[in-house]
């Protein structure tokens, strides 16, 4: 089985990054993620694995289940 993490809100999540001064591409540097697949869960194109999501929440200081579906 496999466990599809889709944004509750990806444009929050783009504001949280811009608030904390960063763009996209310098987040993605900062917590170790593909830039090109960033945007894609962004876009709701792809969807993070659990890791690479509790980066994403790790970084941006939420619990996973604060900015992604489960």
């Amino acid at each position: 089985m496999t466990l599809t993490l889709q944004f509750r809100d990806a444009i929050s999540v783009r504001k949280e990054i811009a608030i904390r001064g960063e763009s996209i591409a310098i987040f993605c540097k900062r917590i170790g993620i593909n830039y090109s697949l960033m945007t894609e869960y962004l876009n709701n194109k792809k969807y993070p694995s659990p890791p690479t999501a509790k980066k994403i929440a790790k970084g941006l200081d939420k619990e996973i289940t604060d900015i992604f579906f489960v």
